[in-house]
């Protein structure tokens, strides 16, 4: 089975899609695949099985876009790898910003259709949460909206 193969196995197994897969990233042991269906985006995971056969992993649903959010998104943690992912709805949005549990920042600005993947790797559980702080740039640099909790609310207005 091929990592395409087994997305598309996971979906079927859970009567869902088939969704458009917009880009696909390596981690050690398999792979991300950043995907659209109809109103939801998914980052579905597919491992690495027997050196070169592939299994599903989780996520295949995802989470459905609120077109009415700057930015939609989700993550999700395991024992050493971690992800938040999103797509965004307002075009005036540049970078994207997370701020990890223990105040580690990452940041992302290369976007694959309006969506993004930012992945890490951790040992220390204390690396591993995302407590939901995110934060969107415009191009001059400035916030023009974060997230807290989950909750967007507008910080600042870009001409």
């Amino acid at each position: 089975m091929t990592p395409l193969s087994a997305h598309q196995h996971s979906e079927r197994s859970i009567h869902y899609g088939p969704s458009e897969v917009i880009h696909i990233e390596d981690f050690d042991g398999g792979k991300y695949l950043l995907c659209k269906y109809d109103r939801w985006i998914s980052c579905n995971t597919v491992n690495r099985t027997l050196h070169f056969l592939w299994g599903f992993g989780n996520q295949a649903t995802g989470i459905e876009n609120d077109k009415s959010k700057a930015v939609a998104f989700s993550g999700s943690e395991s024992s050493e790898n971690s992800i938040v992912y999103g797509i965004i709805n307002d075009d005036r949005v540049k970078t994207i910003e997370i701020t990890l549990a223990n105040g580690n920042v990452l940041t992302q600005t290369n976007f694959h259709d309006n969506m993004f993947l930012i992945a890490w790797k951790t040992n220390n559980s204390n690396d591993r949460y995302f407590n939901n702080a995110l934060k969107g740039y415009d191009a001059a640099n400035k916030v023009i909206f974060e997230s807290d909790n989950g909750t967007l609310r507008s910080v600042a207005e870009s001409p």
